[in-house]
């Protein structure tokens, strides 16, 4: 794959877009909130929650979801074979910009640009580095979907009488969601058919069919990477299983301790189906800019339909894990900067 002559944005700004895209998403979710349920939450109930909220515990929910990105680091270096062997830290870090970009910028520039910077830092093909990546993200979406579906089928959530259909039909959705990426993980090559039949029919003259002839034969690239990382056997594959499993273990334990915190009681298998499907969501919304103000509504939502939390004690556990992932975002802005200065005093690539 050509190297393109992308720069990391500066990290300054980075971080202040990001930090102001988050905010505003979040507030947005707030208003919205307030105002469609504005007969639940009163200044009364605030007030008990602040009362009863507990700072140690909140820190130490920030430390679990924190910790997860060593995993997700450890998760993405599973499926980079040999000789090149880059520290699950240094992707750690890589990471963390990487959800600064998605913030701070239109459209899934976090997950090309972590790819580029892995590329550029630690000498990994950028086609390798950008399929190591996305099959981590399959894996993780697969392990977040096949969770969601058996807590539905196999646990008992309190979901509040008549959204039983709804929740139903969002399992279904995840189900075949599921379906697809394990289809997609043993057949890669079905996404350069996938793509070949939707963003390849436009593929001509114009700024559009500029555009479409260049997602089309990234998909095939990243498709045919894909297919490399097959050649690898399956140990690596098992690792990127078990590494996500514990990535997502640390991030579910972090939002229960954060519930927790607050003083609210939710179901345990509930907070698990709430995080597994708005995780599962995130493929959905991937491409969408500012997708992490539905993240928040669906979390939002979920705690209330399937975790048994109310109105107001929902709002604060979402504000509180929103805060924690801006605060991760200013470890990005540094790990953005850290990045920058080494790939300046490397030698240009020809």
């Amino acid at each position: 794959m050509q190297t393109h002559p992308w720069q990391p944005p500066d990290a300054q700004t980075a971080l202040r877009r990001g930090l102001i895209s988050g905010v505003a998403g979040l507030l947005l979710v707030v208003i919205t909130t307030v105002a469609v349920t504005r007969s639940e939450i009163h200044a009364s109930a605030l007030s008990d929650m602040l009362g009863r909220a507990q700072l140690g515990p909140m820190v130490l929910s920030w430390a679990f979801i924190t910790v997860a990105f060593l995993f997700l680091g450890m998760r993405w270096r599973a499926l980079i074979p040999k000789p090149y062997t880059p520290p699950g830290s240094g992707l750690a870090a890589i990471l963390c910009a990487g959800l600064l970009l998605n913030t701070a910028l239109p459209g899934p520039v976090g997950e090309f640009g972590a790819a580029w910077f892995a590329h550029r830092r630690y000498r990994i093909p950028l086609a390798l580095s950008l399929a190591a990546g996305v099959g981590a993200r399959l894996i993780g979406l697969l392990m977040a979907s096949i969770a969601a579906v058996l807590t539905w089928v196999f646990a008992d959530l309190p979901v509040p009488e008549g959204y039983d259909t709804v929740i139903a039909a969002v399992a279904a959705v995840i189900g075949c969601m599921a379906i697809g990426l394990m289809a997609l993980a043993v057949a890669p090559r079905m996404l350069i058919t996938f793509s070949k039949h939707s963003v390849g029919r436009f593929s001509g003259t114009g700024w559009l069919g500029r555009a479409s002839q260049k997602i089309h034969g990234l998909v095939v690239e990243v498709a045919e990477a894909l297919v490399t990382l097959h050649q690898g056997g399956w140990r690596p594959l098992l690792r990127c299983l078990a590494w996500s499993g514990i990535a997502h273990g640390f991030v579910v334990i972090g939002i229960t301790i954060a519930a927790m915190s607050l003083g609210a009681e939710p179901s345990l298998p509930g907070l698990l189906f709430t995080y597994a499907t708005t995780t599962a969501a995130v493929v959905v919304m991937f491409a969408l800019p500012g997708s992490q103000v539905g993240w928040d509504a669906i979390f939002l939502s979920l705690l209330t339909a399937t975790a048994g939390l109310s109105v107001p004690d929902a709002l604060a556990v979402a504000v509180v894990v929103r805060v924690q992932q801006l605060s991760i975002m200013v470890a990005g802005a540094v790990a953005l900067s850290w990045i920058a200065r080494g790939i300046a005093q490397e030698p240009a690539e020809e």
